[in-house]
């Protein structure tokens, strides 16, 4: 039986589904003067800022390079580290769209208003042009310590606020990666997120385990009904907290990049 603590809980994050549903009311709550990308982008990446550790940058997207100048599509919303090159341009005095190296990122948000076949695709093919890492070495983290899941690094999220049904989406991710092999797993959402009605996550390569107890193969999608939205919103938060902890051990060097820009 959950304590009433878990409960209050429960309702402080329904009250955050409600904010991330009704754009127009959330921005009376969390007001931002700029005209930066659209409502629903403001309001989760408010959620993000509120959630996550202040270690943690939230931004508006632009595209993610890496140190050989290779550049990503599109991509919503970016979290990096504390601790990583910032390159935002400000406009009006607010943070305007934004770029960040691969390397210090800890997290990508692609954004839909309505999740559909199309935009579900466009999705995946945004976060699979994500460019790779550096690989950890001794220099850049001690040898003693062991890093889970970085090469899965950054989180990778799909949100939408409506969408198609959850088998439909099913159905549209195993078409999609039925026809792009060449995708690899850590280029693939790890949380699709329709606000209300499921979230769908990946698991990695030890598996997982449903809240009954049921196993779950590794490096597959596993769908469940979400209605209402608290699970989504979560598993976000403590995935890239997670991330963050890690990340903090880590250290990021961007020297080379100076020497690759024409003086």
């Amino acid at each position: 039986m959950s304590q009433p603590f878990f409960e209050r809980l429960k309702g402080y994050y329904v009250n955050i589904v409600g904010l991330l549903r009704d754009g127009v009311g959330a921005s009376r709550i969390f007001p931002n003067s700029g005209d930066i990308g659209s409502s629903r982008e403001r309001i989760y990446a408010q959620f993000l800022k509120a959630h996550l550790p202040p270690s943690c940058n939230v931004q508006f997207g632009g595209f993610l390079f890496d140190q050989d100048g290779k550049e990503s599509k599109q991509i919503d919303i970016m979290v990096t580290d504390g601790s990583a090159l910032q390159f935002k341009l400000p406009v009006n005095g607010e943070g305007g769209k934004s770029f960040a190296c691969i390397d210090g990122t800890l997290a990508v948000v692609s954004i839909k208003s309505t999740l559909d076949s199309a935009q579900l695709a466009d999705s995946l093919l945004n976060i699979s042009s994500i460019p790779d890492k550096r690989p950890l070495s001794t220099e850049r983290v001690p040898f003693i310590l062991n890093i889970p899941s970085f090469d899965d690094w950054p989180f990778k999220i799909v949100y939408a606020s409506n969408g198609m049904q959850l088998e439909t989406t099913m159905k549209a991710l195993e078409d999609f990666y039925e026809k792009q092999t060449d995708i690899p797993l850590h280029k693939r959402p790890n949380l699709i997120h329709v606000l209300g009605k499921y979230s769908v996550v990946r698991t990695g390569k030890e598996g997982g385990v449903t809240r009954d107890g049921t196993r779950i193969e590794p490096n597959k999608f596993h769908g469940m009904a979400d209605p209402t939205g608290v699970f989504g919103l979560v598993w976000a938060a403590l995935q890239i907290q997670q991330i963050a902890s890690g990340s903090k051990y880590t250290i990021y060097r961007y020297d080379e990049m100076l020497n690759k820009i024409q003086l």
